[in-house]
């Protein structure tokens, strides 16, 4: 019988990632990815007759919630980040199916992060210093509250992503846009805020492995690390991004006003994966989609 799944958020570089993955290794899915692009099905998550509709037509065994904003504006980031994953999981617990939701959650939701609470675990409490983490917290919240209610929901919380597609909010989408355009000849310098912040990147290919084995063996109500566990200093990870374009540092302009960044930046976090480690203990080698 067909597993299906039902990925929101696919035109995302996590969301093509999955897409990819997927497509690479047939088995017996069917795979629904509906859009408000023209092109594709429309499904616009914030309205919660659009998701209950699609939810009865695809009748998923499985949902991937990647559907997500990093907009500083609160009204959009509640209503896509928070609001919809309400519908979300409102609509699965009223269609009576055991359908099963994995939500993408966010290092952001930790906020305040002294360096000695590193690695930080999943269980510490959320201070969030941003509307994208505190958005991302609330959406957590909302899982909670419905796998007591009964739905099979599950939190993945994603640290920071480095391949293509990253959107440019992020810092590595950032940098990668200025090496191309500096590779074209549209600027000859790479500029960058303070570099000193020790964070925990992922490759996207790594991310999805996690979150094919979060998806599969996550307990319900639980939030599990997708990471890599090590701490890189930005600095780092720029001078590895730079070599890997055959450049170096000597073309970096360093400072503090070329931050996108507003208010408290987090001075250091990464990840303590062993909840997710114990998982792909128990995925192996075995992929089922």
């Amino acid at each position: 019988m067909s597993r299906r799944v039902l990925i929101t958020g696919a035109t995302g570089a996590l969301g093509q990632a999955l897409m990819m993955r997927l497509v690479a290794n047939p088995s017996d899915l069917v795979i629904f990815a509906p859009s408000r692009r023209e092109d594709c099905d429309p499904l616009d998550l914030r309205h919660h007759d659009q998701i209950a509709h699609t939810i009865e037509r695809t009748r998923p065994d499985l949902i991937m919630h990647l559907a997500a904003t990093f907009s500083n504006d609160f009204d959009e980031a509640y209503a896509v980040n928070v609001n919809a994953t309400r519908h979300m999981l409102k609509a699965v617990e009223e269609s009576a199916l055991s359908t099963r939701v994995v939500l993408i959650g966010s290092a952001a939701e930790y906020g305040l992060v002294s360096v000695e609470e590193n690695p930080i675990v999943e269980d510490r409490v959320l201070r969030p210093v941003s509307i994208y983490g505190i958005t991302k917290a609330w959406q957590t919240e909302l899982a909670y509250m419905y796998s007591i209610r009964g739905v099979n929901v599950v939190v993945a919380r994603v640290f920071n992503l480095i391949g293509p597609g990253v959107s440019e909010r992020l810092f590595i989408g950032r940098l990668h846009k200025q090496i191309e355009e500096l590779r074209c000849g549209g600027r000859i310098r790479i500029e960058v805020g303070p570099l000193s912040a020790v964070r925990d990147y992922i490759s996207i290919n790594d991310a999805i492995t996690q979150l094919q084995v979060i998806a599969d063996y996550g307990e319900a109500g639980e939030v599990y690390h997708v990471a890599s566990g090590q701490p890189v200093t930005m600095r780092e990870l720029l001078t590895r991004e730079l070599a890997a374009h055959g450049l170096d540092d000597s073309i970096v302009v360093e400072e503090a006003t070329l931050s996108n960044r507003r208010g408290y930046d987090v001075p250091s976090i990464y990840a303590d994966i062993s909840k997710t480690n114990a998982l792909l203990g128990k995925w192996g080698s075995h992929v089922k989609y």
